[in-house]
C-alpha cells in the first residue's frame, strides 16, 4: 500500500517538474518573439528549481518512475 502511494507521489512530482520546464521554455519563446528581444532573467531560486526539475526528468528517463 505504501509503495502505491509513493509511486503516485513520484508521478505528481514528475508532472510538476515537466510543467516547470515548460513554463521556462514558454517564457524564453515569448521573450524571443518580442519586437526587441530581451535577455531572459531568472532568479537564483528559480534556477535551482529548474535544475532540480531537469535532473529529475533525466533520471526518470534513464531509470523509470517505479520504486
Amino acid at each position: 500500500m505504501s509503495e502505491f502511494i509513493l509511486n503516485k507521489v513520484l508521478l505528481v512530482i514528475f508532472i510538476l517538474s515537466v510543467l516547470n520546464c515548460l513554463k521556462h521554455v514558454w517564457n524564453i519563446i515569448n521573450g524571443l518573439r518580442e519586437e526587441v528581444p530581451n535577455k531572459y532573467k531568472i532568479s537564483t531560486s528559480e534556477r535551482f528549481l529548474l535544475g532540480l526539475s531537469l535532473a529529475y526528468i533525466i533520471s526518470v528517463i534513464f531509470t523509470g518512475l517505479q520504486v
